[in-house]
């Protein structure tokens, strides 16, 4: 997929802004894109991805910091997030031939071509409202990809025949591969990551969503019944980090309406500042959501601060998992 994006992304490049460029499988990153202008040549370490939300940012100023001659390749890039790599001065190639580059002499601005359009991966069962929910519990347990069928299954909440199209689905797009005839190994899980918060964002969050609530005193001193509800967002960087005074609420749970108002004397507002989800894991008795869900509320809701205590809760809790 990546090295047809690029050779796509080279040949519009040519045609539409007569910039001839040379792609080459190496580097630390997904590859080296090298480009002449003027007589002049420059190379770019380059990462491929196939559309760039907001929550990936963060990652890409990272790479831009780490190396001068970073350039996100993409096949698509939204206006908004366009805007945003102008600004930080990061260099973009998109598929169409689109095109932001500014260095010292140096100086490409292509922003004409209309977006290609972008497959859908059909039928892949991994990336839907219950594989996103097996996901959510792989990604945090490396080993769990071993498990057997049925004890997966338990451990997610979701039917068993949902778990072999799962499984499938991860080998469809490169994410395991097989061991043996029973086990896996793991193959690019920050990539897998990084979907997984795009496909939680658009294909299960909304179907979570109970209701706002206004809350009536401290947030701090909320105490929870049974695990049945947890802090998410702001409240549990908080609790997890010390890093972040919370601004917006989320609550995760399994209790309904009148058990929310009566156990925590939250009234419901439509304007309120706590949004209400409905928890898809099993709660071991944890006043927070797991980091990752956490991770994800962070990134997903934007804003300096979210994102430094997002990278604080990555460095400490997820990636010693990945």
């Amino acid at each position: 997929m990546k090295q047809e994006i690029a050779q796509i992304a080279l040949k519009n490049l040519a045609l539409h802004g007569g910039i001839h460029a040379t792609w080459h499988n190496k580097g630390n990153l997904d590859g080296v894109l090298k480009i002449k202008v003027n007589g002049q040549k420059y190379a770019f370490v380059v990462e491929v991805k196939r559309e760039v939300r907001g929550h990936q940012l963060m990652e890409l100023e990272n790479h831009f910091r780490q190396n001068e001659n970073f350039l996100l390749l993409a096949h698509r890039i939204f206006p908004k997030i366009k805007a945003e790599l102008r600004e930080k001065e990061i260099p973009y190639l998109e598929a169409n031939g689109n095109i932001y580059l500014k260095k010292e002499g140096l100086f490409l601005f292509i922003d004409t071509q209309k977006p290609l359009a972008t497959a859908k991966n059909k039928g892949n069962r991994a990336f839907t409202k219950t594989g996103l929910k097996v996901l959510f519990y792989l990604l945090q347990h490396k080993e769990a990809i071993n498990m057997t069928q049925r004890d997966l299954a338990q451990k997610t909440n979701v039917g068993l025949g949902n778990i072999p199209q799962v499984i499938e689905g991860l080998k469809e797009t490169g994410y395991i591969l097989p061991l043996n005839n029973k086990d896996y190994v793991w193959e690019n899980r920050k990539e897998l990551l990084n979907r997984w918060v795009a496909e939680y964002a658009t294909m299960l969050r909304p179907k979570l969503v109970k209701g706002r609530y206004r809350l009536n005193g401290n947030w701090t001193e909320l105490e929870f019944v049974n695990g049945k509800t947890a802090w998410g967002g702001e409240p549990a960087a908080d609790l997890l980090t010390n890093h972040l005074r919370p601004e917006k609420f989320i609550l995760y749970t399994h209790e309904q309406r009148m058990d929310l108002i009566k156990n925590y004397k939250l009234q419901p507002d439509n304007n309120g500042e706590i949004e209400v989800l409905d928890m898809f894991w099993k709660n071991n008795n944890e006043k927070t959501a797991p980091p990752l869900l956490v991770y994800a509320d962070l990134t997903l809701e934007g804003g300096k601060r979210n994102k430094e205590t997002a990278q604080k809760i990555y460095d400490e809790h997820i990636r010693p998992n990945l």
